[in-house]
């Protein structure tokens, strides 16, 4: 480390704060060090506090953490403690795999957190993925006299909190940082950069979707398996009349009527633009997130179900801490993908076909034996890996055997089904109740889809030899954007060896030799008047050598 390098660790050191304040962010506490600084880029103090120009200045998702904290030493706690307790990253992290929140916060602590917004679902999600900075005018003023500054309190930041629980008052929401504007600054609250608030008082629904979100972000490490969401949400449907009478199938019309009527008491905020506003789109919700897993769901839409199922934020989670422990925890680690029939949760009836398929039972008996249709009798079979003997129908056994061998190869549904000769859902079923079949079917399609992006990707760029990794997005978005989703170590070993276009520099002035040429035309324009017939003062106008210039 140079000299001045250990200068500006010094530096640093001195003068960032050693103690965050009450329900600060990270975020907060670097701005109070920029203010105290007295640096005048921005970019200036991320470098210092994150050795980079402007990652680490997110408000909401952290980055470069290892960095900062070997700037700024031990007292201010561990990275995975900054990540809970000082961004509102574990909100999400409470719904996603155990996997994407290793990943999360080793990002946060190693480097960028740029992608995480797309890799938890943000991005795609219909809900604004900004996080406008929030704030609460009294707690500002009274901030200000206990810690002589207003600053950014955690839990007011969080999704789905748009009132101080403290003060029993709307937040207000700031126009900078979210929208662009002054992006990569430091700043700290101030009423001259806030929009108005809402002049009614907040509802009863608005407190406690504001109450379940702050109990989830402060539980460390929460993260709730979704099936045990789906059973705990099951649980709350039957409790409330919701559910048919065999406790199986949801009442659509009644809970999505229901569910609507709650939303309605939500205020109207862009943050909240992606909540479905029909009490069809309110049943097709439910179903949504009590069906089979589904990656990248948003956590408002988990709150806001939640919110209104539950009468606290404590009777939801303790149901949910009660389901966990009865549930056979294994199990729902590695039991088999729940049934993409309507069917609401895990059906016992699954066991005990297996126990009537081994007692030499057909899968039509058996099915019939338990009140299912074939079709699902034979899904669940497959599921448990029973071969299933099929009596020829439509699908012979000669066509059955060509659709089988072109689904290996990936080729579409209606492709199959036009060359077999059979319907659709012919095909849908073969796939289900075919041992192997449909991952087969998947990993062959992927593959294809890898092959094809791969080969338009050199296409185009055998084509553009001499353009640039931006060029070849432009001309290719959809193929990049699949190669950087799904193939992304190949895409970087190409990126590598294609040409960085470089920009044209611009033409500097010799402002020297232009100085010269004019002294040097000056001496000649005064040679030529002194020996010219001209007397007395010369004027401007009266000369034509100057005129004309």
């Amino acid at each position: 480390m140079t000299d001045s390098s250990q200068r500006e660790l010094r530096h640093v050191k001195f003068g960032l704060p050693q103690r965050w304040l009450p329900d600060e962010t990270l975020f907060s506490l670097c701005s109070r060090y920029h203010m105290a600084s007295g640096h005048q880029l921005a970019s200036t103090t991320c470098k210092a506090l994150f050795g980079h120009p402007t990652q680490g200045s997110g408000h909401d998702f952290a980055a470069r953490l290892n960095h900062f904290l070997a700037v700024a030493g031990s007292n201010l706690g561990s990275a995975d403690e900054i990540v809970e307790a000082r961004t509102v990253l574990p909100i999400y992290l409470v719904f996603a795999s155990k996997e994407l929140a290793d990943a999360a916060r080793r990002a946060s602590a190693e480097g960028s957190a740029g992608a995480l917004k797309f890799r938890l679902g943000l991005l795609t999600s219909r809900f604004r993925a900004n996080h406008p900075l929030k704030a609460c005018p009294t707690c500002m003023i009274q901030d200000a006299s206990d810690h002589a500054t207003a600053y950014w309190h955690r839990s007011h930041q969080l999704p789905g909190v748009w009132v101080c629980r403290r003060h029993k008052r709307w937040l207000v929401a700031s126009d900078l940082k979210a929208t662009g504007i002054r992006r990569f600054h430091w700043m700290l609250p101030s009423s001259a950069q806030f929009t108005l608030a809402h002049q009614c008082d907040p509802s009863r629904e608005v407190f406690a979707l504001a109450d379940l979100a702050i109990a989830l972000a402060s539980r460390t490490r929460l993260n709730l398996n979704p099936r045990v969401l789906s059973l705990t949400y099951r649980e709350a449907l039957a409790e409330h009349g919701l559910l048919t009478p065999s406790g199986s199938r949801l009442r659509h019309g009644a809970a999505g009527l229901r569910y609507h009527e709650f939303l309605k008491g939500l205020p109207l905020i862009d943050q909240l633009g992606g909540i479905p506003t029909s009490v069809e789109g309110t049943s097709a919700e439910i179903a949504r997130l009590i069906g089979p897993k589904r990656s990248g769901i948003h956590p408002l839409r988990h709150l806001m179900l939640a919110t209104w199922l539950f009468d606290s934020a404590e009777g939801f989670l303790a149901r949910c801490d009660q389901v966990e422990f009865q549930s056979d925890f294994s199990q729902l680690r590695q039991g088999p993908a729940l049934s993409v029939s309507p069917a609401l949760g895990p059906d016992p009836r699954k066991d005990q076909l297996a126990s009537l398929l081994q007692a030499g039972l057909t899968v039509t008996r058996a099915s019939r034996e338990l009140g299912v249709d074939t079709n699902t009798g034979m899904a669940w079979a497959a599921e448990q890996g029973f071969t299933i003997r099929r009596r020829p129908k439509v699908l012979t056994s000669e066509v059955r055997k060509k659709v089988i061998r072109l689904l290996k190869r990936g080729v579409h549904k209606a492709e199959a089904a036009t060359a077999g000769n059979v319907s659709v859902e012919t095909i849908t079923s073969l796939l289900r109740s075919e041992v192997g079949l449909h991952q087969a079917w998947k990993d062959a399609q992927f593959e294809g889809n890898r092959r094809r992006n791969r080969r338009r990707w050199v296409r185009w760029v055998s084509a553009n030899p001499h353009s640039g990794v931006k060029a070849a997005r432009l001309a290719e978005p959809a193929v990049y954007a699949w190669l950087y989703r799904n193939d992304r170590t190949w895409l970087a070993a190409q990126t590598v060896s294609m040409e960085r276009v470089t920009r044209n520099p611009r033409i500097k002035v010799d402002w020297d030799a232009r100085d010269r040429q004019l002294s040097n035309e000056v001496k000649r324009l005064a040679l030529e008047l002194h020996e010219s017939d001209l007397e007395g003062r010369i004027k401007l106008w009266s000369s034509p050598h100057l005129t004309d210039g």
